[in-house]
């Protein structure tokens, strides 16, 4: 991969970016990294092989042993970690944290990024902006990582009160350099959206994979599935248990979700058990009608 790329001869916006995390996304961020040349050296650190076999593939310019040593010395750190690492991770990096060192992360979850991050950064925490890069992948790992992969993607950036202008500024200047295009919100209302645009969505896709997986036309529905059910089941082959940790970490959004899908599945299964065309179709239209608007 390392061969692909070809930092921009640019001044670097940041001198050290220390990556927590360097599988798809911390992998793609080290990749994207390196194709703007928005930083002189990047450095990743993973409890296991993920961060030494991103350095084979030439995403980074060198591996730490632990925290504390990717940390040290850098002005930019990327957490890119699961939502249950999250707070362990914040504790263990504050005490090495440069006094001007900024840091964000990659979350799919913000509330809970951010109480783990004020119960552990301190006066840092006005260095510490929230986002989500809208961008992703049912592949997993540093294989998996690509330089373009924040290409034209969103990134939600989540200000917080303690946050300076300037910490905003970079940190959203830095997800642009990476080729996303950055919006804010505010960090409950980025949970409660979503909730009902990914996360629920994972879980159905994975209940209706399980449902196929588990039923007498197992087999055969492998043979014969076409482009519909491969669109509408891709995203169940993503990590279940990086799954489950986001779908419990934002619980009581997407339990509303559930009970919303709940509410129209019966009102389905009410109509086609009565075989009532008419009422059927008025299930499927207020659906079909958003997904039409949908570009």
């Amino acid at each position: 991969m390392s061969a692909t790329l070809s930092p921009a001869s640019v001044e670097p916006a940041f001198r050290r970016v220390a990556l927590l995390g360097v599988g798809l996304i911390g992998g793609s961020v080290a990749a994207a990294c390196r194709l703007a040349g928005c930083a002189a050296h990047v450095v990743g650190y993973t409890p296991g092989p993920d961060a030494a076999e991103a350095l084979a593939l030439g995403l980074l310019d060198s591996v730490a042993s632990s925290v504390a040593q990717a940390v040290a010395g850098a002005d930019l750190v990327v957490l890119a970690v699961p939502v249950s690492a999250q707070q362990a991770l914040f504790n263990e990096l504050t005490p090495h944290l440069g006094a001007d060192a900024l840091v964000t992360d990659c979350a799919s979850t913000k509330c809970s990024a951010v109480l783990a991050a004020s119960a552990a950064l301190g006066p840092a925490l006005a260095r510490y902006v929230p986002a989500h890069p809208i961008a992703g992948s049912e592949r997993h790992g540093p294989a998996a990582a690509r330089a373009d992969l924040f290409k034209g993607a969103l990134v939600v950036v989540c200000p917080q009160p303690p946050n300076t202008l300037s910490a905003v500024q970079r940190i959203s200047d830095f997800w642009r350099a990476l080729g996303g295009r950055v919006v804010e919100l505010d960090a409950a209302r980025h949970d409660r959206v979503f909730a009902e645009v990914s996360h629920w969505p994972h879980a159905v896709a994975f209940a209706m994979c399980a449902a196929i997986a588990n039923g007498d036309c197992a087999e055969d529905a492998l043979r014969f599935a076409g482009a519909g059910l491969r669109d509408t089941s891709r995203i169940g082959a993503s990590s279940p248990l990086l799954w489950a940790d986001i779908l419990l970490d934002n619980r009581e959004p997407v339990l509303a979700c559930a009970e919303a899908f709940e509410a129209e599945m019966a009102a389905l299964l009410a109509a086609l058990r009565a075989g009532d065309r008419q009422a059927l179709a008025a299930c499927f239209e207020p659906g079909s009608r958003w997904r039409r608007a949908l570009t």
